[in-house]
């Protein structure tokens, strides 16, 4: 089968690190038409490629080839002032207007690895007591959507709260942390850049889509949840 995508290379991650040490607009206007033909334009198809097994995750995501990130930093309203970035990524979700914290799913790649995951951005601490609660009393339906990660090599992301949260006597030894969570998302990463080098990364990435259907449905089930007891 061909692709759209056709890989991201080892010359367009040292491109991009190279872009980000220099960090000035001279280098990267000489070698803006090959970064982002490399990268951005390649996680482009790379949706394309992707969206018949995106909407048998979600039949409502946003299938967008021109919805990557961008490689000029917005820094306005940060310290770092680094001009450029050296990753590219994109995400699939619902519209905006169905809500921020509606879950998405990722895929991420820089000079250090790939990455990709599911889970809740911006998740306000409302929600995250709401999943607690939920937790305490469902957690099996949690842990049928969360093992097949763990086997498969995600790991549980986000910042934990510095003290414990009420409850936390309630749970097992092994969810207390997942229980503590600031942010819910988990994340496979990889050092060995070669795997997104070729199109053959495509049907990669199909059968991670499939493995995170289950936690992108509890997740999606929570927030409605959520959301219904909110009104």
């Amino acid at each position: 089968m061909s692709y759209n995508f056709q890989g991201i290379t080892s010359d367009t991650l040292m491109l991009l690190e190279m872009n980000r040490f220099h960090n000035n607009k001279p280098f990267y206007e000489e070698h803006k038409a090959q970064i982002n033909e490399g990268s951005r334009a390649q996680l482009g198809a790379l949706t394309l490629d992707l969206a018949d097994t995106l909407y048998e995750v979600d039949e409502n995501i946003l299938v967008n080839p021109k919805k990557v990130s961008r490689i000029r930093r917005d820094t306005r309203f940060t310290k770092d002032k680094t001009l450029y970035r050296d990753n590219v990524w994109v995400i699939w979700s619902r519209p905006m207007e169905q809500g921020i914290m509606a879950p998405g799913l990722w895929c991420e790649v820089s000079p250090r690895g790939v990455d990709n995951g599911v889970g809740f951005w911006r998740a306000t601490p409302a929600f995250m007591a709401f999943y607690r609660a939920d937790l305490i009393e469902n957690a099996d339906r949690f842990l049928e959507a969360f093992v097949p990660l763990l086997d498969a090599g995600y790991g549980i992301m986000g910042e934990s709260y510095k003290r414990e949260k009420p409850g936390t006597e309630k749970m097992p030894d092994a969810l207390k942390r997942i229980y503590n969570l600031k942010e819910l998302y988990f994340m496979r990463s990889t050092a060995d850049v070669s795997v997104v080098a070729s199109p053959a990364f495509v049907d990669d990435m199909k059968a991670q889509l499939k493995l995170m259907k289950g936690m992108y449905a509890y997740l999606d089930g929570l927030y409605a949840r959520f959301k219904a007891q909110e009104k």
